[in-house]
C-alpha cells in the first residue's frame, strides 16, 4: 500500500499522536507486525517553559538541517499563556507552545517544527497535514525520539 497525498484531519493526528505516547511511555517490547521493537530506552523527552532556551537550539539545529525552502533562519519559538493549543504561524514564522503540560514534550515540538518545514502546512491551512507534512514529522520523530517511535508514528499516519 502506498501512501495517498490527503490531507488527515486534526483529530486523527491527535489520535495518533496518542498512540505513539502511550506506546512509548509503556515502553517494554511491542509486537508490530510479527517484529518485536524494544522500547525500553525510547523516552518521549518532556520539557519545562523554562528550557525554552534548551528548545530553541533543537529546533535551530533540526531546521537547518532540514530545511529546503523557507525562510533561511530558524522559526522563533516562544510560549503563551492566551494560546490553547500549539501551533505554527508562518507569516511570522514561529512556533506557539501555550504553558499547558501537554504541549511540553519532543513530539508536539517536532509536530509544529513540520509545519515550518513544509510549503504550505502552517495554522489555518486546508492541507495543513498533506503528505509531505507527514514524511517530515515522522522523520523528525525518528532523528529526535528514535526510529522505532518514527515506525510506529508512519504506521499511525497511514505512511
Amino acid at each position: 500500500m502506498t501512501a495517498v497525498d490527503d490531507d488527515l484531519s486534526l483529530a486523527t493526528v491527535y489520535a495518533a499522536e496518542d498512540v505513539v505516547l502511550g506506546i512509548l511511555d509503556r515502553g517494554g517490547a511491542v509486537d508490530f507486525y510479527g517484529s518485536t521493537l524494544d522500547l525500553s530506552r525510547i523516552k518521549v523527552r518532556r520539557w519545562k517553559p523554562d528550557q525554552l532556551l534548551i528548545m530553541r537550539g533543537i529546533v535551530d539545529g533540526l531546521y537547518q538541517k532540514h530545511r529546503t525552502t523557507g525562510p533561511q533562519r530558524s522559526p522563533a519559538l516562544r510560549s503563551s499563556r492566551k494560546a490553547v493549543k500549539a501551533f505554527y504561524q508562518g507569516g511570522v514564522h514561529e512556533i506557539v507552545l501555550p504553558l499547558q503540560p501537554w504541549a511540553w514534550n519532543d513530539l508536539v515540538l517536532m509536530h509544529e517544527l513540520a509545519h515550518s518545514l513544509t510549503t504550505g502546512t502552517g495554522r489555518g491551512n486546508r492541507a495543513a497535514h498533506n503528505l509531505a507534512w507527514r514524511k517530515t514529522y515522522s522523520a523528525l520523530v525518528s532523528e529526535v525520539i528514535g526510529p522505532e517511535a518514527g515506525l510506529i508514528l508512519m504506521n499511525q499516519l497511514n505512511l
